[in-house]
């Protein structure tokens, strides 16, 4: 079964939600990129979600996998 795999990350002072072919949105707060993304992947039609968020800093924190809601 595939995966799909979403990360949130800064850009241009903007948080922004990314993936394969995908550039979505622009939110002045990560925590408010971050639930868009939880909600985008609850849109996922049962497919496992992959979640790479960035902090502040411009780490990438350990990836986080969301289950499918069925």
């Amino acid at each position: 079964m595939a995966d799909l795999h979403f990360g949130v990350v800064q850009q241009n002072g903007r948080w922004i939600i990314i993936g394969k072919n995908l550039k979505f949105g622009a939110y002045a707060r990560r925590s408010s990129a971050v639930r868009a993304a939880r909600r985008l992947a609850g849109q996922a039609a049962g497919l496992p979600v992959t979640l790479h968020i960035q902090d502040e800093t411009g780490r990438m924190l350990p990836p986080q996998r969301l289950e499918p809601v069925v």
